[in-house]
């Protein structure tokens, strides 16, 4: 198992994860992303709402984020995280990669899963033609599991 030390780690990278870490990499932190590759939004045809970003395929824009937290000296882990805990003055987590990562700060941006009601034919449709607007208390959300 390899054993990494930085200063932030970051479980998540989507986009809240990618852009926390871009801010905290161009404030010359040094930060490790931590992300399974298996983005909320990957059965959508593109991404809405972001400032010159308008209609961007999922994983087009997670391309473009880690690239750019890449060009300000961050890194990113693809894997899972298996484990975090309290250690000494800081953290160290896991992954099932095999990565031991140890950090002062984790900074969780896991995200959260869609829990669809049981509808013949929702699933395959989720994404493209059934699609919704997320909103703060809506019910049938649940966070991600690192």
């Amino acid at each position: 198992m390899s054993t990494i030390e930085t200063e932030i780690v970051v479980v998540g990278g989507g986009p809240a994860g990618l852009s926390a870490a871009l801010t905290l990499s161009r404030a010359r932190r040094r930060i490790i992303v931590i992300d399974n590759g298996e983005p909320r939004n990957a059965s959508t045809l593109g991404a809405h709402g972001l400032l010159g970003q308008e209609g961007i395929g999922p994983f087009e824009l997670l391309r473009k984020g880690r690239e750019e937290v890449a060009s300000y000296g961050g890194q990113v882990i693809t894997g899972r995280v298996t484990d975090a805990r309290a250690e000494g003055n800081g953290f160290r987590v896991r992954t099932d990669a095999g990565h031991d990562v140890t950090a002062h700060t984790v900074l969780l941006a896991t995200g959260t899963r869609d829990n669809l009601p049981d509808i013949p034919g929702l699933a395959a449709r989720w994404g493209k033609d059934v699609i919704h607007c997320f909103s703060v208390g809506m019910t049938g959300f649940e966070p991600a599991t690192p």
